[in-house]
């Protein structure tokens, strides 16, 4: 996963597709926002579309509809898929 994120541009639009109990993962994923002083987990349950901000080596920071900035581990993600140009 780390090949594809580093091939990400910022603000590039993806496809994040999180460990989750209710699709049979063993985990559930967990992000924070990062645009506050709130740093409580928030469990992320099923996919969602994000725009790529950043990659550190360990953790995504995106935007959602919800969420100006999110950090995700990404060990706590199954697949992020890039969406090409004019999807």
């Amino acid at each position: 996963m780390e090949r594809i994120l580093r091939k990400i541009a910022p603000g590039q639009k993806i496809a994040v597709h999180p460990l989750s109990t209710r699709y049979g993962d063993i985990l559930t994923a967990y992000g924070e926002r990062c645009e506050t002083f709130d740093r409580s987990p928030i469990s992320l349950d099923e996919p969602f579309q994000a725009e790529f901000l950043n990659f550190d080596g360990t953790m995504i920071t995106v935007r959602t509809e919800k969420y100006q900035c999110l950090r995700i581990n990404i060990n706590d993600l199954e697949d992020i898929v890039p969406f090409t140009p004019g999807q």
